[in-house]
């Protein structure tokens, strides 16, 4: 019995315009693989759009670079004058602003 998880309800619709020679490419493909153009199309470009995203939100480090943002976390370093300058000025408009 198929599940929400293994066999999300369609709901959106998503619609593309291309050129003759790109249908009949996709259309080709598809049925090469016994798929309809619209199967073959969502099974080819769904995992490449999760790559893309996960590419995008997931940070990987090697270790070296792992150990280093640990340690700026666990250790950071004293704010430079420029930075304290610059939190000065900012409480002092936050300040002015509230009162």
């Amino acid at each position: 019995m198929p599940t929400e998880t293994t066999n999300p309800r369609r709901e959106s619709r998503l619609e593309i315009r291309v050129s003759a020679e790109t249908k009949k490419l996709l259309d080709e493909a598809a049925e090469s693989l016994g798929l309809s153009t619209s199967a073959f199309v969502l099974a080819t470009v769904t995992p490449r759009a999760q790559a893309i995203v996960q590419e995008k939100t997931v940070m990987t480090l090697n270790a070296e670079e792992s150990q280093a943002f640990v340690e700026q976390l666990l250790n950071p370093p004293q704010p430079s004058e420029t930075l304290q300058k610059a939190v000065a000025r900012y409480w002092s408009r936050v300040d002015q602003t509230s009162s």
